[in-house]
């Protein structure tokens, strides 16, 4: 069973959703965000859209499946949340400054709402939940 999660990626013009299947802890958000920067523009450059798509690219399996863009099939961030409700968590990704990101890290709890765990930069984020933390 997978620990699924959504990542909105946003910026001042638009919001990008994806859809992961597998790992989805803050420890592997951490890498997988790292790992879409390989694909990426360089910041201070971020776009919603195309860092939405270098996610994807980066993450991807060979066999596809595990991860997806999802933005057709809502008209707007509350309806995707709520048809997702089964998720464990979503992230939401956006551009802090010219060095780093921003992410919310945003949990789903027995009582069927979203819980704001904890915001910070992606540098931060690394720092506490990655593969080099200690294990809180």
């Amino acid at each position: 069973m997978g620990t699924r999660a959504i990542y909105i990626f946003e910026d001042e013009n638009e919001e990008v959703w994806a859809y992961k299947h597998y790992d989805n802890y803050p420890r592997g958000a951490a890498d997988f965000i790292e790992n879409a920067k390989e694909f990426a523009w360089e910041l201070p450059r971020f776009e919603a859209d195309e860092f939405a798509a270098a996610f994807v690219a980066a993450n991807k399996n060979r066999r596809g499946g595990e991860v997806r863009l999802v933005n057709a099939l809502f008209k707007d961030r509350d309806e995707m949340l709520e048809a997702n409700h089964w998720c464990d968590y979503h992230y939401v990704i956006s551009k802090h400054n010219s060095q780093d990101l921003w992410v919310e890290i945003w949990q789903m709890r027995d009582t069927w709402n979203w819980v704001l765990i904890d915001e910070l930069t992606h540098t931060e984020m690394k720092e506490k939940y990655g593969e080099r933390a200690i294990a809180i």
